[in-house]
């Protein structure tokens, strides 16, 4: 086994065995799962001619589905534009597989965010295509696009960008992503934009970015499952105005051959019902959370890496700490010893080594006593004179 598919084994268990045995009494902020209220009008929506309804759809999805996917995310586009995925894991895994079937022998890379999200190598590897990172900001001396020019080679078939991001909460304004549009388009690669958290930008920027258009070589990927706190009714689609939606529909029928009937027909009818109102909410309490969990650092002082969207931060660990014992051994102390679960960055590749990655989509009530808890544990390890082994 090489050296990199045993790293992303080992990535994928660190967050197995964060939660794995944690005390009864444990707050969890490593869970990337919002907690929103649903409407009564969606609770409503399920009812026995839905629920009588399991014959097969079309591959890509119900046409009156793939338009509302449209609505919803103001797309510049048509239904056949689209394919309905069993949820944004699917999307990313039919997406690049897509594209490899897209793309011309000697095409074998992609480029990734780094901190990035864990699906992103993971599906590189079993596609077998190389997997490479370039660094985001603040983990690059550079902006976003000149990180990206720096890491494109000749064989580098899609570059991937998620904003805002999982784990660091970072966002790619309109103009950088456009900018970053001209720069894959000029090259022939790919462009696959990860836009889960994309409507939990911030006070000044609500929405992290538009598509009033969308480039020739751009593919977006997103779900019902983060902004609508939907996460078990498997459904997410892939938009582009690029040919390559043919081939990723070839790969979505060789790996579930249809989205769930259920959850489109549900997503068919958000148009005529508030769901504007929904997303607001959700995106609200978002925000808010974000805000209330950055002064409770900010008063705790604990250094973090500001987040501009999604609901994550990723903490940054005192460096005395890091002295004593690494980001993993860290996040199991809190585990452990203060009853507190987070992922450490490691599992998110070489930049966040040496942070915590927190997820605030939770009950807000319990962010004080979570902040607490990691305070103490930073000072239990600093008032100790022996030294932590590092695992």
């Amino acid at each position: 086994m090489s050296r990199r598919c045993a790293l992303t084994q080992i990535q994928k268990s660190l967050i197995r065995q964060i939660f794995e045995g944690a005390p009864g009494n444990s707050i969890n902020l490593a869970l990337g799962e919002p907690d929103f209220l649903k409407p009564d009008w969606f609770i409503e929506l399920i009812n026995s001619k839905i629920l009588n309804h399991y014959a097969y759809t079309p591959n890509a999805g119900l046409p009156e589905a793939r338009e509302a996917a449209i609505e919803i995310n103001g797309y510049n586009g048509f239904p056949d534009d689209v394919c309905l995925l069993c949820g944004a894991e699917e999307g990313l895994f039919a997406t690049v597989a897509g594209v490899k079937l897209s793309v011309a022998p000697g095409k074998t890379q992609v480029l990734a965010p780094s901190p990035y999200f864990l699906t992103y190598p993971m599906i590189s590897r079993l596609l077998g295509l190389d997997y490479s990172t370039y660094p985001i900001p603040p983990f690059c001396s550079g902006s976003l696009l000149e990180s990206i020019q720096d890491k494109i080679t000749a064989s580098t078939a899609l570059v991937i960008v998620n904003s805002p991001a999982n784990p660091s909460g970072i966002m790619v304004c309109n103009d950088e992503l456009h900018a970053i549009e001209e720069l894959c388009e000029s090259r022939g690669i790919f462009l696959l934009v990860d836009e889960v958290y994309r409507y939990f930008g911030n006070r000044s920027c609500p929405v992290s970015h538009q598509w009033d258009t969308i480039g020739k070589f751009t593919i977006a990927v997103s779900s019902l499952t983060k902004a609508f706190g939907l996460p078990g009714l498997r459904l997410g689609w892939a938009f582009t105005k690029n040919e390559v939606i043919q081939q990723i529909i070839i790969a979505h029928q060789s790996i579930a051959a249809i989205s769930p009937a259920f959850s489109q027909q549900l997503l068919a009818l958000f148009p005529k019902n508030d769901y504007k109102s929904w997303l607001d909410a959700n995106r609200e309490k978002t925000i808010s959370n974000r805000e209330n969990i950055m002064l409770l650092m900010d008063d705790a002082g604990i250094e973090y890496v500001r987040p501009e969207g999604a609901f994550y931060s990723l903490l940054k660990i005192p460096d005395a700490v890091m002295e004593k014992m690494d980001d993993v051994a860290f996040a199991f102390h809190l585990k452990e010893q203060h009853q507190i679960l987070t992922v450490p960055g490691s599992a998110f590749g070489e930049y966040s080594k040496g942070h915590l990655r927190l997820s605030f989509g939770g009950n807000a009530s319990t962010f004080p006593e979570a902040i607490q808890r990691i305070r103490s544990g930073i000072d239990s390890v600093l008032q100790k004179k022996e030294q932590f082994l590092k695992i």
